[in-house]
């Protein structure tokens, strides 16, 4: 486990979790603390909310443009949203690149960094959550798919979608009906509508008194 820059770096079980620490140089026992409560809510499978309770994941495999990441990451950050990093990505995901595609919302999102699709999975496994896939081959429009709280949510690369390895392992398929002839919405947006209507559902959205005015 090493700190830098006011994140803590984790490397567990063949996942990697970055979450900004308190700076407080008077205080060198404030990291420890700080970790010790992280370990206690961000590791142990379940996304919470702000009245503690299941919410969903987004997910986002083999990530190809930074800058998608980044407004990505602000969007989970505004949300209260945890992220799943899939790795291999086509650029650099270290703390430092994340934080010059997601400015300073980065300290407000708790990221997990997966080495590969399979410790993803055995990670979703373990957690029990769902994995809700956003693909152009979907068969339910996403707006009248029903979401749970456990669900994790699934983007695809820019450039490939994901494989049909993935499709295979996916609980469910959903896609944003779109104009004939027009092949598919940044990733971004796309993990924005659906975020949106996952959120609505389950009553996720953070709550009015947790809003700076």
């Amino acid at each position: 486990m090493a700190l830098w820059h006011g994140q803590a770096r984790l490397s567990i079980a063949g996942l990697e979790l970055f979450q900004p620490v308190p700076q407080n140089a008077a205080d060198p026992g404030a990291a420890r603390r700080f970790l010790r409560r992280l370990l206690g809510r961000s590791l142990d499978g379940g996304a919470h909310c702000h009245d503690d309770e299941a919410m969903p994941r987004l997910a986002i495999y083999q990530p190809d443009i930074p800058q998608n990441t980044g407004t990505m990451l602000r969007l989970a950050a505004c949300l209260g949203v945890p992220v799943e990093i899939i790795e291999p990505a086509a650029f650099d995901v270290s703390d430092r690149n994340l934080r010059r595609s997601g400015m300073d919302y980065i300290q407000h999102v708790t990221i997990t960094r997966h080495i590969s699709w399979r410790a993803f999975e055995a990670w979703r496994q373990e957690a029990g959550g769902r994995l809700v896939l956003a693909t152009t081959k979907g068969a339910i429009p996403y707006a009248d798919f029903t979401y749970r709280p456990d669900d994790v949510v699934l983007v695809g690369r820019e450039s490939a979608g994901v494989p049909e390895e993935v499709h295979a392992a996916a609980d469910a398929r959903i896609l944003i009906p779109m104009q004939p002839g027009m092949r598919s919405l940044n990733v971004a947006v796309t993990a924005a509508m659906i975020l949106g209507e996952s959120l609505r559902q389950t009553r996720s959205f953070p709550q009015p008194d947790t809003i700076n005015p």
